[in-house]
């Protein structure tokens, strides 16, 4: 049986907002969550202002893992890359316009994760999320191609080649690599192309090291696009998340007319 748009679409938003890395406390749902919803304020207007909008996010970043120096054009001294956890919710406005949604996050990214390994980490990730959302589970070959037609970064272009080759432990020698936001990326895309038992992704996600912490937001978003929101709700155990508050944030950032009477 099929997953419909709207299954796969709260999956996504509830995998984001609920997937805990090392570090990130109960406070960091409510915070993703408000995040995803400041985006959909600020998008889903005749004309959007992205400054605004990186500004109103760092404001009300907290415990969301969000830069509060945003907009910013350079990184700090000494600051590493890591993958932007925020940006997964762009890939529900754009999954049908692969050009928009490449340009988008990348524009987002740049303002507040200002390296490329971070602005094309988050590209790759929701390239992959567009595809499942579509109902394609082999997203390797569109993240090929965007970052290919980019000029995306060489050591992120040639880790997703490898990708479909690789093993857990191959992996875990990946996400420990010089680059944070190359080594999530990896994670977060390995874990949806290949291990489909989304509680073993999930768990795996989140026991990653601390400055991969992103990958379990980003991979427990792809997880949830392509296997839905109730196997996702399952691999989260009890956790505190208004489910009836993501499904409705994700039906508006994708456009989806909810039937009468839906919570």
């Amino acid at each position: 049986m099929s997953l419909s748009l709207p299954s796969r679409a709260s999956g996504l938003l509830l995998g984001q907002v609920a997937a805990a890395g090392p570090g990130q406390g109960p406070a960091a749902a409510p915070s993703r969550l408000g995040l995803a919803r400041i985006l959909a304020e600020e998008l889903l207007v005749p004309d959007p202002d992205l400054a605004v909008l990186a500004r109103r996010w760092a404001a009300a970043a907290d415990d969301a893992g969000l830069d509060t120096g945003a907009p910013r054009s350079v990184p700090e001294p000494g600051e590493r890359a890591t993958l932007p956890l925020h940006l997964l919710p762009v890939a529900l406005l754009t999954f049908e316009n692969p050009r928009t949604l490449t340009s988008l996050t990348w524009h987002l990214a740049a303002l507040t994760h200002p390296s490329p390994d971070s602005a094309w980490g988050a590209v790759a990730v929701n390239v992959a999320a567009a595809r499942l959302l579509q109902g394609h589970r082999d997203f390797v070959p569109d993240v090929i191609e965007a970052l290919r037609n980019n000029e995306a970064p060489e050591l992120l272009l040639e880790a997703v080649r490898r990708l479909p080759l690789l093993r857990q432990e191959h992996i875990d020698a990946v996400a420990n690599s010089g680059s944070p936001a190359i080594g999530a990326t990896c994670a977060a895309l390995w874990a949806a192309h290949t291990e489909p038992r989304t509680g073993a992704a999930l768990a795996w996600l989140e026991q990653l090291p601390a400055p991969l912490g992103s990958a379990a937001a980003a991979g427990a978003g792809l997880l949830g696009a392509r296997d839905g929101i109730e196997a996702l709700r399952i691999a989260l155990g009890q956790r505190a998340v208004d489910l009836n508050a993501v499904k409705r944030l994700a039906d508006q950032l994708a456009r989806i007319t909810p039937p009468d009477g839906r919570a």
